[in-house]
């Protein structure tokens, strides 16, 4: 009798599991109106942006390519004078659409980048995120950690403020569409962001696009 009481129960619950198995594959659906959105940073300087290299993992293990130094640069006022290393940890990647809201990208990070090697020649891709379809205009990038070693080894942690740094990057209007990839330049000019005051550093982020948008 117990047994039969236990197959009236399930033979109810049947329904209601083939509704919460509809619903999923419904959210399934809505998720492929979307694109994949890759950022690529590169040092701040003359000439154009470096050729692209394949989407990597953690920018810190290995992603970044090997290219010419920018013959305008004055390596009297590059970082590596002071650096033998400086990092700096994007926390999240947000863009904003032409309504003016702003979407989290969603991107394997935090991610970690030495800007002394992008000033060196060297480019980053950084793991490409998933983004609603749609035209964008503006990245805002969040950086929750920055740190250097200095040329006689001292390390140097620079304390962020609430909520970290934000940088805001104006970009040409960038449409994304389902199913396609979408890559933004960006160039940090680390010269200009990291700052000696007295005998302390500070850091105010300079990002730019390297797309240069055509007149209207």
């Amino acid at each position: 009798m117990n047994n039969m009481k236990r197959i009236a129960s399930l033979v109810r619950l049947l329904p209601l599991a083939a509704l919460f198995v509809i619903a999923g594959c419904g959210d399934g659906f809505l998720s492929s109106n979307s694109g994949r959105l890759r950022v690529v940073m590169s040092a701040d300087g003359a000439g154009s942006a470096p050729p692209l290299i394949a989407d990597v993992g953690q920018a810190s293990a290995g992603s970044e390519a090997e290219h010419g130094d920018d013959d305008d640069d004055d390596d009297g006022e590059r970082l590596s004078r002071s650096f033998t290393a400086a990092t700096v940890t994007l926390s999240s990647v947000l863009v904003r659409n032409l309504d003016g809201q702003l979407v989290n990208v969603d991107f394997d990070l935090p991610v970690t980048v030495d800007v002394v090697k992008l000033e060196g020649g060297k480019q980053v891709v950084l793991p490409s995120g998933t983004l609603p379809e749609g035209i964008y205009d503006q990245v805002v990038i969040v950086i929750t950690a920055v740190q250097g070693t200095t040329l006689n080894g001292t390390v140097v942690t620079i304390e962020p403020p609430g909520g970290g740094w934000t940088a805001v990057v104006p970009i040409c209007p960038l449409e994304v569409a389902a199913g396609a990839i979408e890559t933004v330049d960006i160039a940090l000019n680390a010269r200009s962001s990291f700052l000696r005051v007295g005998s302390h550093w500070d850091f105010h982020p300079r990002f730019r696009s390297r797309l240069v948008c055509e007149a209207p």
